[in-house]
């Protein structure tokens, strides 16, 4: 299951979101506090989480953390990866537009993926934000449209998902010195490899 989890070291606090619907209501419990959307839950803040280390998105710590927090709502779920490398095998340029199609291979199947990023290319490994997954600012990736074409996830900027990596934050999307083996594995746990 794709679920939001990040670490806000400000106020300690974990914060965890399984749907993207507004908050109408909460209740505190004791570590943490239930969000909700009329009757539904639809998130937590999971108090008393104090660390001064930094963590990515899917950071395995903090899914370690919330994991029996977010069992008691959402009974037995496994975390998927959002954030995944893959490599671009077409690439064809919008008329008139900065935009390119791109034909994405995931490692279970080629989509088709609007990007504006000059640097994509034919060939390239780079990072793909699956559809359903949450960027760091909680804005979640769906299927969308761009001038006309279907777009079927995001392909990201190491700025985009608050990598800090000097290696990684050029201009445009991510690239990958990788082979094929690496599409589909998780980006956080090849950046920890590299």
């Amino acid at each position: 299951m794709k679920i939001f989890l990040k670490y806000v070291k400000n106020f300690n606090t974990i914060v965890v979101l399984f749907k993207n619907k507004k908050v109408i209501s909460t209740k505190k419990e004791q570590d943490y506090e239930i969000l909700f959307h009329e009757n539904e839950v639809i998130g937590l803040n999971i108090f008393n989480f104090e660390s001064d280390d930094n963590f990515n998105l899917e950071d395995k710590r903090v899914q370690k953390k919330a994991e029996p927090f977010i069992k008691k709502y959402l009974g037995d779920f496994k975390f998927e990866n959002q954030f995944i490398i893959a490599k671009i095998v077409e690439c064809e340029k919008i008329p008139d537009t900065h935009l390119s199609i791109c034909k994405v291979d995931t490692g279970k199947e080629t989509i088709q993926i609007v990007c504006g990023a000059a640097n994509a290319r034919k060939n390239l490994f780079t990072t793909l934000a699956t559809l359903g997954s949450w960027m760091p600012d909680g804005t979640q990736i769906n299927q969308g449209k761009l001038k006309g074409f279907d777009s079927f996830g995001m392909l990201c900027s190491a700025k985009e998902l608050e990598i800090r990596d000097e290696k990684y934050n050029k201009t445009g999307i991510m690239e990958w010195d990788v082979d094929d083996s690496y599409i589909g594995r998780s980006i956080w746990e090849v950046l920890n490899e590299k």
